[in-house]
């Protein structure tokens, strides 16, 4: 092992050399980083502290073992420069664009009213079946199979209610929107 492993003098000294430059940046390509990608520069950061790890972590004496640790300094450098860019885009696509939301509470509770009237009159229209659908799913959050059991009928009926139901407030909603 040699002794001057920790020497980050020594290291960049070592990478200074054009050999080195060359493997540095074959790495960053073999990665799939070029000089025209948008993360380039710090990518070449990552590669260069990359460098100086891997020459910190290499055990082998430096001077005799000069081809393996080139082979183990490539490696190194392009996972940790694909790991660094597989970061950043999990990071870039958890972000949330974050856009001023302005509420306006006039609006709200005008949708509010027009939801309270849509249901009013669609309670006033309803047949007993849609009522009990109408009551029973939306309002008191049942499932449909409670729904089956409660009134005793089949499912296909408590279908045909919500079908009917759901054309009745569809033909509300279009005659209040065109009020």
């Amino acid at each position: 092992m040699h002794a001057d492993r920790f020497d980050n003098q020594m290291a960049f000294d070592l990478l200074a050399r054009p050999e080195h430059q060359r493997l540095l940046y074959g790495a960053l390509k073999a990665a799939q980083v070029t000089k025209y990608h948008p993360q380039f520069e710090d990518c070449v950061t990552v590669a260069h502290l990359t460098w100086l790890s891997a020459y910190q972590n290499y055990a082998p004496e430096l001077p005799a073992n000069l081809p393996d640790f080139r082979k183990f300094a490539f490696r190194r450098i392009k996972w940790r420069t694909v790991d660094y860019l597989r970061k950043q885009t999990l990071r870039t696509q958890s972000q949330v664009n974050l856009v001023p939301i302005t509420i306006d509470p006039m609006t709200e509770q005008e949708t509010h009213w027009q939801l309270t009237a849509l249901l009013t009159e669609l309670l006033v229209q309803c047949r007993p079946g849609e009522r009990i659908y109408l009551t029973e799913f939306f309002f008191e959050e049942q499932t449909v199979s409670s729904i089956m059991r409660r009134h005793q009928v089949s499912r296909r009926t408590v279908y045909n209610w919500r079908a009917s139901l759901l054309v009745k407030a569809h033909k509300l909603y279009q005659q209040q929107t065109t009020n």
